[in-house]
């Protein structure tokens, strides 16, 4: 019995340590990971923030969004407004950016219009705001995301488009050059995205 028991106890004794470190271990890592995952609304929101030259939305205007690089001064950062274009389905299709020019030319602003791969460059994108007159616009370069049509809008087509309702944009593809796709552009909240950039 005793050569049992004594051996049973010395057992006991060097196991009882080590699961004692495991378990303060354990309580350390617990703390830790809590620490980790119960933060403050202020300390969540600036982990949120974007860091400096990282693009971010800036806020949402309707269907449009301002999206900016972040800067350390706020008046400096570049920045751009977005939309999508659908087609009679919902699926998106292409996608809409435009920029403020600077003062003195005759565009005042600067529009890339991005389209699949495969589109049909000879027909070119058209544009046509509520029941106005179709605008025609060519690519002008491809890459492995997309085709893109860059071109100049004057204050009167920026104009146009705060007072219209909705844009048809028309692209064609290579596969199927007799069936164009008319996507929809909404103009709701074009108006305010456009003054939250060139007014600032």
């Amino acid at each position: 019995m005793k050569n049992t028991l004594i051996p049973a106890t010395i057992a006991f004794l060097m196991l009882s340590p080590v699961t004692f470190a495991q378990n303060t271990t354990t309580e350390v890592k617990t703390e830790t990971t809590n620490d980790t995952e119960f933060k403050t609304a202020e300390q969540l929101e600036k982990a949120a923030e974007p860091a400096i030259g990282e693009a971010y939305l800036r806020e949402k205007y309707g269907e449009w969004e301002l999206r900016c690089i972040r800067d350390k001064v706020i008046e400096k950062e570049e920045c751009r407004i977005f939309n999508l274009l659908a087609d009679q389905d919902g699926k998106i299709i292409a996608q809409i950016d435009m920029q403020v020019l600077p003062k003195g030319g005759q565009a005042v602003a600067g529009v890339d219009i991005a389209t699949p791969l495969g589109s049909l460059l000879t027909a070119q994108v058209v544009m046509t705001i509520d029941a106005g007159k179709a605008k025609r616009y060519p690519y002008t370069w491809c890459d492995q995301a997309g085709c893109y049509a860059r071109f100049g809008m004057t204050q009167g087509e920026v104009d146009e488009m705060k007072r219209g309702a909705r844009a048809n944009v028309i692209v064609s593809s290579v596969t199927a050059p007799d069936q164009p796709l008319k996507l929809d552009l909404s103009l709701s909240g074009f108006t305010a995205v456009w003054n939250a950039v060139a007014l600032k």
